[in-house]
């Protein structure tokens, strides 16, 4: 899940909701609370061997791209800010979750999961502040890494208001919304305590267009990502399935002929994580030839053999992107933005919602299998030989990052064609809500919001 938001962290840095998920302005938190161990949990069905290399960039060639990265920034992702590193938990758990719908490069998820469970309580705290989204997205994640979850929903039930709203509980207001709702409702479906209350709730969210609002109050007007999350959360509720039709049909809306799905709020050209998110509600839905077209385009943004070693199997943000790093030629390296975008992007490849994602599958990642080892000028979406790169995906690392100082919020949307990442030293209005508070980090996602 990649689109969020977050505040507060003290040593290992923060972050927030996605996630899930990433394109208008979304604060959402996701966050585990206390220290687990990961212990035998998580990977239930890891196979040994996986091939050593993909003949053309797809779903295993984005695990291997996923599972390097992590592995190279000490198993997790990190996002900077004035300088500073800062552990970005709300993206690593959609790198892992990434990996396990894959299921491939499962060494590298185990240890990323073990590297948020130690620093949960960065993630969904701070102070006496306990966040509804992170709490939820943390959840999700323990759930399907097979790691014990009585703690968060303790957490998140605590946070439930007799309306069905899981609401943050926090010196600096609330910051809830319908991206974090969804997830609560897929966590408790998932624990096996469906919770029609936060369902209906969510239901309510819904709006004349059929879509659904991230923000809970002011105008109703239809957000593509929030959506799509909603789409997830509903199905797994069970029931509301005139809600979930009309929900679809307003994602096709945004469907453009390229098979891309556009989010209004963070761009007019359609973005990679928007349609990850829509191919999964497309399939859900019952519209696989959109579920398809989501998918080609996705594909259409995935770099090959001509991209540099680090890049292949990365999936661009848009089209700008592509071309923007395919014109950099070798000198084109992956950012935090292609982490972004890919973590989201590859659900189009699997079409399998966070209600049934589980840890499990190969140990390692196959890379791009390519003829030469020297990128040309141009990144292609499709290889044009069949010969071997070296990269592996389970390296190890020991890196760490020990930050201090109020928490960031990072795991949210990203509007506005491009990463900004914005310091909040004081007040910040998301979304039409006034965020009051010390240190607020805020990423934007160009057009995703997980």
């Amino acid at each position: 899940m990649a689109r969020e938001i977050r505040i507060g962290s003290t040593t290992a840095g923060r972050d927030l909701v996605e996630g899930l998920p990433m394109t208008s302005s979304l604060l959402t938190r996701a966050g585990l609370t206390g220290a687990l161990a990961l212990g035998c949990a998580g990977l239930t069905a890891l196979t040994l061997a996986a091939p050593a290399h993909a003949v053309a960039p797809d779903g295993s060639t984005a695990a291997h791209f996923l599972a390097t990265q992590l592995a190279s920034g000490g198993d997790h992702f990190s996002v900077s800010s004035g300088g500073t590193s800062y552990a970005d938990y709300g993206l690593t758990i959609d790198g892992v979750l990434g990996l396990d719908t894959l299921g491939s490069g499962q060494t590298e998820a185990a240890r990323a999961a073990s590297y948020v469970t130690k620093n949960a309580a960065s993630y969904n705290t701070y102070d006496k502040d306990l966040y509804a989204a992170a709490t939820a997205k943390l959840l999700v994640f323990a759930e399907a890494q097979g790691l014990p979850t009585a703690g968060y929903l303790t957490q998140l039930k605590s946070l439930e208001q007799p309306s069905g709203q899981f609401k943050d509980r926090s010196a600096y207001g609330d910051y809830s919304n319908a991206i974090g709702q969804s997830l609560a409702v897929i966590g408790m479906a998932r624990a096996g305590q469906p919770d029609s209350k936060a369902a209906d709730f969510l239901a309510k969210q819904q709006c004349s267009d059929g879509g659904f609002r991230i923000s809970f109050s002011g105008s109703c007007t239809g957000d593509t990502d929030a959506t799509s999350f909603a789409v997830q959360a509903l199905a797994a509720a069970g029931g509301h399935q005139t809600a979930i039709a009309k929900a679809v049909n307003f994602i096709a809306s945004e469907q453009r002929a390229n098979g891309g799905v556009v989010e209004p709020a963070a761009q007019a050209a359609p973005n990679a994580n928007s349609t990850g998110l829509a191919a999964v509600a497309f399939a859900i839905g019952g519209k696989p030839e959109l579920a398809a077209k989501a998918k080609g385009f996705v594909q259409s943004l995935q770099f090959g053999c001509s991209a540099p070693a680090a890049l292949q199997g990365a999936i661009a943000y848009d089209q700008a992107t592509f071309a923007s790093l395919t014109a950099q030629g070798a000198k084109a390296v992956p950012g935090d933005k292609e982490h972004r975008s890919t973590v989201q992007a590859l659900l189009a490849f699997t079409q399998q919602p966070y209600l049934k994602i589980r840890a499990g599958g190969s140990a390692t990642a196959p890379a791009l299998s390519c003829t030469t080892s020297s990128p040309t000028s141009k990144p292609t979406g499709s290889p044009t030989s069949t010969s071997t790169s070296t990269a592996t995906s389970t390296a190890t690392s020991t890196g760490t990052s020990t930050t201090t100082g109020p928490p960031i919020i990072t795991d949210g949307p990203q509007s506005g064609g491009d990463n900004e990442r914005i310091l909040f030293a004081g007040a910040a209005v998301l979304g039409g809500a006034a965020l009051a508070g010390a240190g607020l980090h805020r990423r934007l996602r160009a057009g995703s919001k997980r």
